[in-house]
């Protein structure tokens, strides 16, 4: 009767050591699903500067006349993103992450000096979206407090403010200043520039509200890819997102822009200055996030 009682001690403490330490695994691994905030660092710019010339209005030759375009001289523009993230697990090490955010993108382009004229170009465009990244997130658990992940998905965005600066620096040297001549092919006169005076009449300097200018998208879509690691309720996550839908959409017809001025059969700037429209830049982004997780479900963690 006495063995059975020790025996019946032994299994009874057995029982609560194995539920404690299950409990206190239960207590330190990350929550099936969870939801927190997020804020990061944003470098952004376009795949390509060709064409953003032509859209804007003028059209950059060299010397043998060959259209060569803008020539991009500035790195990324800087940027944020902040808002709301969630995870819901959906099979062993698999998660589910979406996001609701309010994100900067934008580029910056100074172009090369072509001749005596100064014919260097300005641009500084802003763009902010509301997006919505969907993620699929794998883990790797190095231990129950720190985790790697890789993850990849989409993004859907609806630009929703911003402001497109131009600055032309053509003639500035010059007293009194020399303007562009409005023509469709270049000559040695015009500093080897094609002009269609329909976009930015004789202006050398224009803001914009960027969604508002006539020919560009509010709306994109695309892909989105990370690394990164998780620390208890922190996430740290390197990501690339690159647009699949164009920033501008350079076969826009502003066909009643010419008729305005008594110019018929001409549909855009390219047609105007003879030109073929090359594929239409997108955007591609590099962010660096920090998220944090509350603990807002019944599997709650305890720190």
């Amino acid at each position: 009767m006495r063995k059975k009682s020790i025996l019946s001690i032994i299994a009874l403490v057995l029982l609560l050591v194995v539920a404690i330490e299950s409990n206190a695994q239960r207590r330190n691994r990350a929550p099936e699903n969870r939801f927190g905030i997020r804020a990061g660092f944003n470098m952004s710019d376009l795949t390509s500067a060709k064409g953003l010339d032509v859209f804007n209005g003028l059209s950059y030759y060299n010397q043998n006349l060959e259209y060569v375009g803008f020539t991009d001289t500035e790195p990324f523009k800087l940027g944020f993103n902040v808002g709301f993230v969630g995870q819901i697990k959906v099979a062993e090490s698999w998660y589910v992450q979406p996001s609701l955010i309010f994100t900067s993108k934008g580029y910056k382009l100074n172009t090369q000096n072509q001749g005596d004229f100064t014919q260097n170009v300005e641009l500084d465009v802003s763009a902010y979206y509301t997006q919505l990244p969907i993620d699929v997130v794998w883990k790797y658990d190095f231990n129950p407090d720190f985790r790697f992940n890789a993850l990849g998905g989409i993004f859907l965005g609806y630009g929703v403010a911003g402001t497109s600066y131009f600055l032309d620096h053509y003639g500035e040297k010059f007293v009194p200043r020399i303007f562009h001549e409005q023509t469709p092919t270049p000559t040695p006169v015009n500093g080897y520039i094609g002009y269609d005076q329909t976009v930015h009449g004789l202006l050398y300097e224009d803001t914009d509200r960027t969604f508002m200018t006539v020919g560009t998208n509010r709306f994109e879509f695309g892909l989105n890819v990370g690394l990164g690691f998780e620390y208890k309720a922190f996430q740290l996550t390197l990501t690339y997102q690159y647009s699949l839908t164009p920033l501008y959409n350079y076969n826009y017809d502003f066909t009643s822009r010419y008729e305005a001025k008594g110019i018929k059969d001409i549909k855009n700037s390219f047609e105007y200055l003879k030109l073929d429209a090359p594929k239409a830049p997108t955007h591609h982004v590099i962010s660096i996030t920090l998220a944090y997780y509350m603990n807002l479900f019944s599997n709650k963690v305890k720190y």
